[in-house]
């Protein structure tokens, strides 16, 4: 037995979010398969905390740069103060604020691992539980990233 939806996005970073939400939008049926943070890289170990951690660094440095400013800025960076900043940007890696965006679109959240197990099917493993079928009635959207590739690792065989 399965879960069947109209359509089931296996991956829940800006791209997996922005299709769940227009197929959703368009009235149809959604489940969205995530096995981390609702958000995705970018929201939780890329792109937001790595940009809040250069940010103070940054001012600091073009205060130092600008006269009149120069020699009012005294002391050090505040390193506690830029993790704490970075934490609560990431919402201490807590997904909440993401997960009520997904209930107000009538989205359903999965929770774990989604792998193609035939035409328009999931199966989703998560930690101490049994593989959860999904069944897609109209198509399954595969929105789960890449990796880095190295040109090392394009030798030809």
């Amino acid at each position: 037995m399965s879960d069947v939806y109209d359509a089931v996005v296996i991956g829940a970073g800006p791209a997996g979010e922005h299709a769940a939400g227009r197929l959703a939008d368009g009235g149809l049926t959604v489940a969205i398969v995530e096995r981390e943070l609702v958000g995705g890289e970018c929201s939780y170990w890329g792109c937001i905390p790595s940009k809040t951690l250069i940010r103070p660094g940054d001012v600091l440095a073009a205060a130092r740069r600008a006269p009149g400013a120069a020699e009012a800025v005294t002391g050090r960076l505040d390193v506690a103060a830029a993790l704490a900043r970075r934490d609560y940007m990431t919402s201490n890696w807590h997904d909440d604020g993401q997960l009520a965006w997904l209930a107000e679109k009538g989205i359903e959240l999965v929770r774990g691992t989604g792998r193609l197990t035939g035409e328009r099917e999931v199966g989703v493993e998560a930690a101490g539980a049994a593989t959860r079928r999904l069944s897609a009635r109209r198509a399954v959207v595969l929105a789960t990233g890449t990796g880095p590739a190295h040109p090392a690792d394009r030798r030809p065989a």
